[in-house]
Formats: structure tokens, sequence, C-alpha cells
């Protein structure tokens, strides 16, 4: 298991450190209590939060912005003055995109570590499998981007600040269908949770709404060549094609598809939200519609202070995955504040998050653990992302 451990802020004291490595931070026991609690005579001790996701493999740059984002979020915390003088130091596990993977990343994150609560879950798969072990485990979680709808069905220490898969299908077809009027839609989809998730939601609402969907292939990360597939597409004549998959195989289909001469409106999804869509998928992307969460353009200082903070810190221009991670650290950070580091409290403090101004919109949790916000319309217009519009989805 390859750990990365930062301490967010610098380096401690000598005094302060050695306190911080004498303490344990799990279980009921509070390193250091919220400003409701009152101060502590003691020296302040180091909170630790755990982040794990991939941070090696095929997804290794997506699990980099996540972990770069929770730190920026920890990083600004402990500038702020930490938690009564404690600093919080971010932990983070590489769990490769896999689920045995993140099963012993939470392991170690918790028994190890002693971390008060943890961020991050990336990717589907893996993130729905440490749930469970993490409600096990009693340790308060906020779930990034990882959108499989089972995943906060584990237990009431689990929260998510993405919208789960079903309401961005849902909220596709509702686009597709009465803002686009399609009726003929081809799908192709990525071969995972996430793929799976996202399509049915969608296939249903589409099909409630009175359209039909023409065609619908499966396809595997990582695949380069959809020429026999998109020759089906063809065959079919959509009006639309819905791709649900990443950056990568999307730039690579939407490129293929103009080739072979589809002329349909192109929808994606969350993960379309990359510059990397635009670099690959060159002109190809131009009119390519998809779903969200995120987008710099976006007014809101608490945005603008992000963007600012991220091109300062790690240059470019922040994502999605970005902005979803260092709302999840903000949510877990803005209950430290409220009640400091037991976990108990974290969890309840957490499931009672309401209006928190969020990078990624107003974050509130519902009695379901999901969260309510509205998902984001963004569109390729002359090589560049552009906001259409925003719309919240039950």
């Amino acid at each position: 298991m390859r750990k990365m451990s930062m301490v967010a802020a610098g380096l401690l004291s000598a005094s302060l450190f050695l306190s911080a490595c004498g303490s344990g931070a799990g279980g009921s026991a509070s390193p250091a209590s919220g400003k409701n609690e009152g101060a502590s005579a003691k020296p302040a001790e180091t909170i630790k939060i755990g982040w794990f996701g991939p941070l090696t493999g095929a997804t290794a740059t997506d699990g980099t912005h996540s972990r770069d984002a929770a730190l920026l979020a920890v990083e600004q915390f402990n500038k702020a003055g930490g938690l009564n003088g404690a600093k919080v130091e971010l932990v983070a596990e590489d769990d490769q995109g896999k689920p045995e993977e993140a099963l012993k990343a939470v392991q170690k994150l918790v028994s190890n570590d002693k971390v008060v609560a943890m961020v991050g879950g990336a990717y589907s798969g893996p993130t729905k499998t440490a749930a469970a072990k993490i409600q096990e485990l009693k340790v308060p979680m906020v779930i990034a981007y990882a959108v499989h709808p089972e995943a906060t069905k584990a237990g009431d220490y689990v929260n998510r600040v993405i919208y789960a898969g079903p309401i961005q299908g849902k909220a596709m077809a509702d686009y597709a269908v009465n803002d686009l009027k399609k009726k003929n839609v081809a799908v192709l989809y990525v071969d995972i949770d996430y793929g799976k998730t996202i399509y049915g939601a969608f296939k249903e609402e589409a099909e409630k709404l009175g359209a039909k969907v023409a065609i619908e292939r499966p396809f595997k990360m990582g695949d380069k060549d959809f020429s026999s597939i998109l020759t089906a597409v063809k065959a079919a004549n959509p009006d639309a094609l819905y791709v649900v998959g990443y950056y990568n195989e999307a730039a690579a289909i939407v490129k293929q598809a103009r080739e072979t001469g589809i002329q349909a409106q192109l929808l994606g999804v969350d993960g379309f939200d990359s510059p990397k869509y635009l670099e690959l998928g060159k002109t190809n992307t131009e009119g390519s519609t998809f779903t969200t969460s995120f987008y710099t353009s976006d007014t809101r200082p608490v945005v603008q202070s992000f963007v600012k903070a991220w091109q300062d810190k790690y240059k470019g221009e922040p994502d999605m995955l970005s902005s979803q991670s260092y709302d999840a650290a903000t949510v877990v950070l803005e209950a430290l504040k409220k009640v400091g580091a037991d976990r108990e409290k974290l969890k309840q403090a957490i499931n009672e998050t309401k209006e928190l101004d969020g990078t990624s919109g107003k974050i509130t949790f519902g009695k379901d653990h999901e969260v309510i916000k509205p998902v984001v319309f963004m569109t390729v217009k002359d090589g560049k992302f552009q906001f259409v519009k925003a719309k919240t989805y039950n």
C-alpha cells in the first residue's frame, strides 16, 4: 500500500508533533474540541482526516486532483487557525481504483492512522465496497464523486456531495426530450457501475417522456477503436448520441462518430468535464452538451476564491473532480469547527449539513444522506465549456 501522508500547513513545532504522536484520534475520544465544547488545557494535537482514491493506474490523474483539492481545503483551514490551535492533517492512501485496495486503505486509515473522518471515494466500485466497512467502523465519511446509489445505503456514517448516478441520467433525459426535443437516442455506456447506473436511469426517464432508445452498446475503459459500434449507431439513425463515460473514451467516440458521418446531437455526463476532453476531441467536441456540478465561470465568491487558490497552488483550472473533493473536505472541516473531533458528534453534524456554500452549489443532505443541489448543464462552444442552465431534480 502506497502511503502519502501530508501535513497540510507545514511542519508543526517539535512539542506539538510529539504531543500528536503520543495520542490517538480514534473512537469517541476527541483530540480537540470544537469552540462550542470549550478550549482544552492540553497542548493542541494533530487531527487526522483520511482520504482514499486512485493515485496510480489508469485513473491516477483524477485521483491526484481529488487528493490535491482535499489538501487545499485542509491547508486553508489550518491557515485560518485550525481547530482551537490544533492542525488538521490529511492522510492519503492509494486504492488503485480497486475495491480490495480500498478496503485495505480504509482499515489502515482507521486502525493505524486513527483518522476521525474520511473524504474521497473516487469511483463507484471501490467506494460502495469501502462504504460498508466505514459504516461498520463508525467513521464518518463524505463521498466526493462516486455515484453508485448503493454507496450511501451503507448507513448513517456515509454522505455524498455529488448527486447519485440516477439523478444525472434522469436530468439528461429531461433535457434531451423536453429542451432539445430529441426522440430517437443512441446510447454508448462504459461497462462499469458508473455507466450502467446513469444509463439505466436515463433510459427509464426518456421512455417515460415518450422518447426511444434506438440502440445501446457498452464499451470498456481503455477502448480506442469504436468503429464497429458506431457503424451500428449510424444505421439506427438517431437524433442524439448519449455517451456515458470518461473523457478519454468520450473524446475518441465523438471524433470517430463525426468521421463516420454521424451528425446526431452529442450528449454526455460529468466524465466529459475535463480540459482533456477538449484537447483530445478537438473540434469534434463542438456543440456537445453534458451534465456536471461545477463550472469555473460561476460568479459566486466561493467559486472564484477556489479557482484562484487552485491556480495559485497547482496552476491550470480546477475541474469537477477537484470541486467535489474540495466540497467533501469542506463539509468535514465545517463539522469539525462545530463539534470537535469526536466521531459520533461529527457524524451527526455532517448529517445535519444544510445550505453550506460549496463550490458545486449549496449543499444540503437529505434523510437518505444524498445531496440536494442543482444539476449543471454545460456545452462546448468555440472550443470552450459554456454554462447552459442548472436545475434541481429529486
